[in-house]
């Protein structure tokens, strides 16, 4: 199925979420106990709000998702388990099925991260089927 995802796919649109961090989505280097927001985490999460945002407002069908290609976060301040943090993502560019977003996360007090990030919109069954290929090629 042939789809024009530019016109799908909004410049502008936005998708908010909160999130409670967790004790998995922390460091463990810093001291006992329960640590801080890691950047890995909060970029985890960032990735999420822009793939539901394009899930739920340009590409619903279950065979069709998108992939991470690009990110390039500034990760600002630390943020302790158990508090809430917002998710914002926007729409900033769309080429084909490439996807710009303009990211950030605030807990109650601050901006604790912003960038930009890049998803790649797939064919979940073609992409499947060359990633069971390589694992053939690898031996897996």
């Amino acid at each position: 199925m042939s789809i024009d995802f530019e016109s799908r796919v909004k410049i502008g649109a936005e998708e908010e979420r909160t999130v409670t961090v967790g004790a998995n989505m922390t460091t463990s280097f810093l001291w006992e106990g329960e640590n801080v927001l890691s950047t890995p985490a909060m970029i985890m999460e960032m990735e999420e709000t822009c793939r539901l945002l394009l899930k739920e407002q340009a590409i619903p069908e279950a065979e069709w998702d998108s992939v991470g290609t690009i990110v390039d976060i500034k990760h600002l301040a630390a943020t302790p388990v158990r508090a809430q943090i917002l998710l914002k993502a926007k729409i900033i560019s769309v080429k084909g099925r490439q996807v710009m977003f303009e990211v950030e996360a605030r807990d109650k007090i601050e901006k604790i991260g912003e960038g930009r990030h890049e998803r790649f919109i797939i064919s979940v069954p073609r992409f499947r089927a060359k990633f069971g290929e390589k694992q053939k090629q690898l031996g897996m």
